[in-house]
């Protein structure tokens, strides 16, 4: 008897080991972290009742699951703030439709000012609208950090209908939000401006160094200057610049003293090609374009020669 009672508990104990997940809501077998997937994926679709639902069914397979509770704290609170979001917007809306209709009311009264219904239409609604500054106070304490635009317009509703302390210190405290908000956003539109300059800047002085390497002195030059319209006060720019201007100067003095000894050598249209090289990387010098200005004659003399020949 004893041995049999022996074997029945270790029967139950390996049944119980080798339960199945269990099942929740639609039937469907499913784990704790099944279902808080499930859940959380629900919430992100805003999907809020179902995965209430989902959650709540999961609390009764697995009441000791902190992690089911947190989430499901986290979903209603962001389904009762959905719901009160709409519903203050819905109190704003009914709200600007009923100060539309006063004015309609307010001429309908002066029209005929012995309608005392109409009177007490119109004390009836002017009542109606204050009765609502403390829900519009309310609405925008709630969503000044959730929904600005939503905290703004309850605000300024009530400062419209009623004038208070507590509507010009939330109006207050409104301007002061978006002014320092609007001041972040000039100093993080600063920053990304400087951080474009600064990527444009080692962009043309990394072209500007590999065109002075390549011999391109030109357009070295070139861009080291646009570099430094930006920004004059560029040392490490304006030594460059210093840098490829000399070994510029120094190619042109080669090219002028190459083209000089073929001049003289009377090898005059090689020696122009050479000046017109020196000429490119050195516009507007008055030695280079009197040297080919003087050449340019002599073979236009040298041509007259051969045709009268």
């Amino acid at each position: 008897m004893r041995r049999l009672l022996i074997v029945v508990l270790l029967l139950l104990v390996g049944g119980c080991a080798g339960l199945p997940p269990v099942r929740v809501a639609d039937g469907e077998s499913r784990s704790e972290t099944q279902i808080l997937q499930q859940a959380a994926a629900l919430h992100e679709k805003r999907q809020w009742a179902d995965a209430m639902a989902l959650l709540t069914a999961g609390l009764d397979a697995y009441p000791e699951s902190e992690r089911l509770v947190e989430l499901r704290e986290s979903v209603n609170r962001d389904w009762q703030l959905q719901k009160r979001n709409r519903e203050d917007w819905i109190l704003v809306h009914e709200v600007q439709a009923l100060q539309k209709k006063l004015p309609y009311l307010e001429n309908l009264v002066a029209i005929d000012p012995e309608n005392y219904i109409t009177k007490s239409r119109l004390l009836f609604w002017r009542s109606l609208l204050e009765s609502k500054v403390a829900d519009l106070i309310a609405c925008g304490s709630l969503h000044l950090h959730l929904d600005k635009p939503l905290a703004e317009q309850c605000a300024s509703l009530a400062e419209e209908i009623k004038p208070t302390p507590q509507s010009e210190h939330l109006l207050g405290r409104i301007r002061q939000e978006e002014a320092a908000e609007e001041k972040k956003a000039q100093a993080q539109a600063a920053v990304r401006s400087k951080q474009k300059l600064a990527r444009r800047r080692d962009r043309l002085f990394k072209q500007a160094t590999a065109d002075f390497e390549s011999g391109a002195y030109r357009e070295s030059i070139g861009g080291l200057n646009q570099l430094l319209t930006s920004n004059p006060q560029d040392r490490e720019a304006r030594a460059l610049l210093e840098q490829v201007t000399r070994e510029r100067d120094r190619e042109v003095d080669r090219l002028l003293a190459y083209g000089d000894r073929l001049y003289r050598e009377e090898q005059i249209e090689q020696a122009v090609s050479v000046w017109e090289s020196a000429d490119k990387l050195a516009p507007g010098r008055t030695d280079i374009a009197g040297r080919i200005e003087r050449a340019m004659k002599v073979l236009q003399k040298l041509q007259e020669i051969q045709q009268v020949e």
